[in-house]
């Protein structure tokens, strides 16, 4: 019996062992896909704008309107990323975000309406936001 129990042993220790690695080769693998992907000028002003929104939805509460200045509200853009705020009111803001790298290039977003005024568009394609809240860019060169 103990031979039988010998093989059987070395056959789960192999088949763990097996496991072990090509658990080590995924993460490996992602690792190297993660380390390889690059933010693009887009992506950041995106995360930008996003951050934007997620500030002037805190200054609302607190004021029952939107911030008309960027420096009013609790967060910074990265180095080289500017967002201004184009207008806002109790009902609503408009936001755009420019990259130093990109010269005449730029994201936008809204949320809500702001009296008389149409959705923001960008500074390159001239392209008009069109949904609430998601961030709309130029194509970045």
């Amino acid at each position: 019996m103990a031979s039988r129990r010998v093989p059987l042993a070395l056959v789960l220790l192999a088949a763990l062992s097996l496991a072990c690695a090509g658990s080590i080769r995924a993460q490996t693998t992602a690792s190297v896909a993660t380390a390889t992907w690059r933010a693009t000028p887009a992506s950041v002003l995106k995360t930008a704008l996003r951050a934007a929104a997620a500030a002037q939805a805190r200054y609302r509460a607190e004021h029952g309107t939107y911030a008309a200045d960027a420096r009013q509200l609790a967060f910074r853009a990265e180095s080289g990323i500017r967002v201004d705020v184009l207008g806002a009111g109790a009902g609503g803001w408009q936001g755009k975000a420019t990259h130093m790298n990109q010269p005449g290039r730029s994201c936008v977003v809204f949320v809500g309406a702001l009296d008389g005024a149409e959705s923001p568009r960008t500074d390159g394609d001239r392209e008009m936001a069109g949904e609430e809240g998601i961030p709309l860019c130029d194509r970045m060169r």
